[in-house]
């Protein structure tokens, strides 16, 4: 008892309960001062959190000074003020190092924004024109400083934005500001009116432009930087200034513009139901490159009409606008080495010998030089997804998704994404989003949904398959039929790969070797038949229920010769 007296005496005597309670309110009136002040100042991140992580951190040395303030050195050996000094300055260093860490991720102004398409005179094709671009650049310029997070096209450009207020847009699209304007066109004069807003419709900024229509490119910088400059930024980013002299070179014509642009948002909205637009595009494409030879940026619009056209077009068969393709991308890049869109289908320049290692460097070059191309991102996504890395995957996508979330594109990467995560609810919520955007996609996370649960009931697993497949049932029941010796093993893969042959799904093979141990090899006669195609899913996307397949020695002997077993290693796979 006089021990613990003499301690609660101790205490008092060196103020220590007083520092910890004065410690406790200055970090309670910190917290409410970061809870009001700290957001409106565009600070990242959740501030009353940190505050009170810094508080409970920095408690002990309040507690450690306290006691040590009035030290009655003469009473300690130097053995022992040594051992109190040591104690204290590796507490201080940890502290220290804990908050230097902290300081760039909670203290770094950041923020978010849409720039919509301006108002203009609907019988005005030029001033349709003038809208998309200012749209098309301003983000383009904004995404490449990288000063913010910038909601792309496909998003700003949806009809479910239509007749919404700033304040619900802002909502809608979770951003804190929305930058609007008008466009009016008086012969060769452009009178552009942009403004500022916050989520509450709060005006920030304005700004009236007049310029002449051969200085659009003019006015969209001018906008960019305004904007960059209302919103502050990273101090060690590009600046919009640097970033607009180093854009490809347009043509100024009117009519070799507004050609570009209308091509340019028929290309960003195309899906399962615009293939007319997507057509148009191609058309509009073609007669700017013969009239202007050198128009890299509509050689690379080009490639990437063709690209997609194979996705969405029933009368262009796989693989017939290759060679086209890629011609127009390689003289894209070589006149202007800007553009990542076109770089995404040139043979990588990388020196690493591993060649999927190399097909990684090729994506992130890409995004790195065009961030406003989300298909690239989208792309990179499904490369992510089709070798196994599943969780890296899904933070891209989900980071792409939160950027364009009315992107029909963006939406189906991250949706196939979660469903191959067993995220079923996730991924069919985004896939009815994105049917309702006008996307024809099956629903495929029902359908993986039902069929995980149908466990060993052939009956209902073959219910649930794809319609396509459904025609197969009969080979399907003697392909998954648990057999009940090695003969009846034989027959079921030989089942399997008929149908294979029959179906041309492949990753419906992959995922039967995967889920039935007994078609275990037709894993290897489905790599067999695709020789090493891109559209392929490693088994390593089906997780543990597929360690059947790697077990094998085939298996091993495959990804060595393949150099899958150092990609894996490399990019952190297990």
């Amino acid at each position: 008892m006089n021990e613990s007296q003499s301690l609660w005496k101790q205490l008092r005597e060196r103020h220590v309960i007083r520092a910890a309670i004065a410690h406790v309110i200055v970090f309670w009136l910190l917290a409410q001062v970061a809870d009001v002040v700290m957001p409106y100042a565009g600070i990242q991140g959740d501030p009353v959190r940190w505050t009170i992580i810094a508080g409970i951190a920095l408690f002990p040395v309040t507690i450690i000074i306290a006691w040590f303030f009035e030290h009655p050195w003469h009473r300690f050996t130097s053995r022992r003020i040594f051992a109190d000094v040591t104690v204290i300055l590796v507490i201080v260093v940890v502290l220290l190092s804990w908050v230097w860490r902290q300081i760039p991720e909670t203290m770094t102004r950041r923020t978010s924004i849409a720039i919509l398409p301006f108002e203009i005179d609907e019988q005005d094709a030029m001033g349709h024109t003038v809208s998309r671009a200012l749209a098309f650049e301003v983000i383009s310029l904004l995404m490449k400083s990288r000063t913010l997070d910038v909601t792309g096209y496909e998003t700003v450009s949806s009809p479910l934005l239509a007749g919404l207020s700033t304040a619900e847009i802002a909502s809608k699209l979770n951003v804190d500001h929305i930058l609007t304007g008008a466009v009016r066109l008086n012969g060769d004069l452009m009178q552009i009116r942009a403004v500022l807003e916050d989520q509450q419709g709060k005006v920030l900024w304005r700004e009236d432009l007049s310029e002449d229509l051969a200085q659009l490119f003019k006015a969209e910088e001018e906008l960019a930087s305004g904007v960059a400059g209302q919103l502050g930024g990273e101090p060690d980013v590009l600046s919009i200034e640097t970033l607009a002299a180093q854009r490809c070179t347009l043509p100024t014509a009117p009519d070799a513009l507004e050609r570009y642009y209308t091509a340019r948002h028929y290309l960003e909205l195309r899906n399962d139901v615009n293939v007319d637009k997507l057509r148009q595009s191609i058309e509009l494409f073609d007669g700017l490159i013969e009239e202007y030879p050198d128009f890299a940026e509509a050689m690379a619009g080009m490639a990437w009409a063709l690209h997609t056209q194979e996705y969405y077009d029933d009368e262009v068969n796989w693989g017939q606008n290759e060679v086209r393709k890629m011609a127009l991308a390689e003289k894209a890049y070589a006149i202007c080495d800007q553009l990542g869109e076109a770089k995404i289908f040139l043979p990588n320049e990388y020196d690493h010998e591993n060649p999927w290692i190399n097909s990684d460097q090729q994506f992130l070059m890409a995004m790195e030089l065009q961030p406003d191309k989300s298909e690239m991102t989208d792309k990179y996504v499904r490369s992510l997804r089709e070798t196994g890395r599943l969780n890296e995957a899904e933070r891209v996508s989900r980071h792409s998704y939160e950027l364009n979330p009315l992107s029909v594109r963006s939406i189906k990467a991250y949706s196939f994404v979660l469903q191959y995560n067993d995220k079923f609810d996730q991924a069919e919520e985004l896939q009815l989003l994105a049917a309702e955007l006008g996307s024809n996609t099956p629903i495929f996370a029902r359908t993986m949904r039902q069929m995980s649960q149908c466990q060993e009931d052939l009956d209902c697993l073959i219910d649930n398959l794809p319609p396509p497949l459904q025609e197969y049932g009969d080979l399907l029941k003697s392909a998954y039929a648990a057999p009940q010796d090695e003969q009846q093993a034989q027959q079921a893969v030989k089942a399997a790969v008929e149908m294979l042959q029959a179906s041309q799904w492949i990753n419906w093979a992959n995922a039967s070797a995967c889920w039935f141990d007994h078609l275990t090899p037709v894993f290897f006669a489905a790599w067999d038949m695709v020789e090493h195609e891109t559209d392929w899913y490693w088994p390593n996307v089906w997780g543990s229920q597929c360690g059947n397949v790697w077990a094998t020695q085939e298996f091993k002997t495959l990804i060595e010769e393949q150099g899958m077993l150092e990609y894996w290693r490399e990019k952190g796979w297990a």
